[in-house]
């Protein structure tokens, strides 16, 4: 049975990679802001860079990666306390992965989470061609609810953040049957029933019976003159 054209083409895509791209390390850049539906966009800002290894070195499980944080994120993140207050009901907060001519993927994340948490992990999900297409951003700890906690904080800190990325995983075979036998007007064709031990053996039967009645009692004449 051939494949699906679906695993036949993440196949093919897979192969037909660019070398440059297949064998050499590149990097993404990774911007961040804070917005509120009531207040102005805040422009993207410089999160850090990752370092992307070579397309082909990277595992479906996921491979991990550095990241080098940005040199005015403090800055930044001073900024964004100051336009919008984390503690803010709806304040979200965005992560994205930069590209030239519009903005990538973005992962987004209660902003009021972001003061209380230490770490943070970044998963960068990649295509058959290398190219991201999708981002997940979560910090921990944060309450088992999800409910923002009350507190004072009103800054948001740096965290220290794990990254890494998937290379996309081929799904499993589907386990096809042989389909069944069709007679010439298209009717599945019905098995013949199969036979019970005496419709098999009948003959046999007749035969083993026949001899016992041929054969017959012993004769009483012959038994007394044999005495």
């Amino acid at each position: 049975m051939h494949p699906p054209l679906s695993l036949f083409l993440l196949t093919l895509s897979l192969f037909s990679l660019p070398t440059s791209q297949a064998h050499e390390s590149t990097e993404f850049r990774l911007m961040h802001r804070v917005v509120h539906p009531n207040l102005p966009v805040t422009p993207w800002t410089e999160l850090g860079t990752v370092a992307v290894p070579p397309f082909k070195s990277i595992q479906p499980t996921g491979s991990y990666v550095s990241l080098s944080l940005g040199e005015s994120l403090l800055e930044d993140l001073a900024e964004f306390a100051e336009v919008v207050n984390p503690n803010m009901q709806d304040a979200m907060y965005h992560v994205t992965i930069e590209r030239s001519e519009s903005v990538g993927p973005v992962s987004s994340t209660k902003a009021c989470l972001l003061p209380l948490s230490t770490s943070a992990n970044i998963v960068i999900h990649l295509s058959a061609t290398g190219e991201p297409f999708a981002i997940d951003y979560a910090v921990s700890p944060v309450p088992q609810d999800g409910i923002c906690p009350q507190t004072g904080a009103v800054n948001y800190h740096a965290h220290n953040a794990s990254v890494v990325l998937k290379s996309p995983r081929m799904a499993p075979l589907p386990e096809l049957r042989v389909p069944p036998p069709l007679t010439p007007e298209g009717e599945p064709v019905v098995p013949v029933p199969e036979k019970s031990f005496v419709q098999k053996y009948w003959i046999y039967l007749v035969v083993v019976l026949g001899a016992l009645l041929i054969s017959g009692p012993a004769e009483d004449g012959d038994a007394k003159g044999g005495k």
